[in-house]
């Protein structure tokens, strides 16, 4: 009941904080032919009728996301946001990957890295402001159990801030911000590295696991963090390539007691890099030419993000 009443005012103060930064609230389609990520981790939907021909003509599948379509939205009405169910067949037996789960996901048009990565701080700012602002007896009656549960788990695994706590650090700090390159540096000189701890390795070029996120935000920083710029190869196709031809203008924003919260990107504005990037990623020109051809003749810098509800 604590978590359902919770659900409902973050659903309440997402929309309000969008509303009152003059965002448009769209729909995005639940049923597609687009594998946004190009991971190939879709639920295929594809009914055939009698003669045995694909209901839409073509094969279909459960979005994963709502982001392709909102990039036009954005490009035709300026700064939008989508809130809905996405579903992703990922082999995962951890509970922080679910095959349904409902996405919050912004689309700002003239924007850039940074501008993203002011809304993804300010936005969980206030979400989690309005959350100990209106829940705060469901919030204190959740802390206190999750504090009794944890004293019967080792001490290495019990969380190092309370629930209360980790939301305060949340308001209460400025969210560090740095290069994917630095965070490795950081990882590779710290003590559970060196005294090989960490359960997955440490170099650049890797996925970061949420140990490793876990360990910048809750040991090293002390606050949330925000990472920027990825290695190309372990990012999507539409994010923006750097000047240095080896990372994207990609960011995750980590959490204490979480790792990775939100997953953004500037995306990729200039037509021809984008078409270079589908031939990388192996992803299809001919299903996605709608999205190629919004850069044809031309279009704004744009970026986003979405955040796990």
């Amino acid at each position: 009941a604590a978590i359902a009443r919770i659900r409902h005012i973050c659903s309440v103060s997402t929309h309000s904080f969008f509303h009152i930064h003059n965002f448009k609230y769209v729909h995005t389609p639940c049923i597609t032919s687009n594998d946004c990520e190009g991971a190939g981790e879709t639920f295929d939907i594809s009914n055939k009728l009698s003669d045995g021909e694909p209901f839409f003509g073509r094969p279909v599948n459960l979005t994963v996301s709502g982001q392709l379509h909102g990039e036009t939205y954005a490009t035709a009405l300026g700064d939008i946001y989508t809130f809905g169910p996405t579903f992703r067949a990922e082999n995962s037996n951890t509970p922080r990957h679910l095959a349904e789960f409902w996405m919050i996901e912004p689309e700002l048009a003239f924007a850039d890295i940074t501008d993203n990565m002011n809304l993804g701080e300010d936005f969980l700012k206030y979400l989690v402001r309005y959350a100990l602002e209106h829940c705060h007896e469901d919030l204190v009656f959740l802390n206190d159990r999750a504090t009794k549960e944890e004293q019967q788990l080792p001490k290495e695994k019990r969380n190092q801030y309370s629930l209360l706590e980790r939301l305060q650090m949340v308001v209460d700090h400025h969210f560090e911000r740095i290069t994917y390159t630095n965070a490795i540096d950081i990882l590779l000189q710290s003590k559970p590295h060196k005294k090989k701890q960490f359960k997955f390795p440490v170099e650049w070029g890797i996925d970061l696991q949420s140990e490793h996120e876990k360990f910048l935000v809750e040991k090293h920083f002390k606050k949330p963090v925000i990472i920027v710029d990825y290695p190309a190869q372990i990012k999507a196709f539409y994010m923006r390539q750097n000047e240095d031809g080896k990372t994207v203008a990609a960011m995750d924003i980590l959490f204490p007691g979480i790792g990775e919260i939100v997953g953004g990107s500037q995306r990729e504005e200039r037509h021809e890099v984008l078409e270079q990037k589908c031939k990388e990623f192996n992803v299809p020109k001919e299903a996605i030419w709608w999205y190629l051809d919004t850069r044809k003749f031309g279009t704004v810098p744009h970026a986003g993000f979405g955040l796990g509800f």
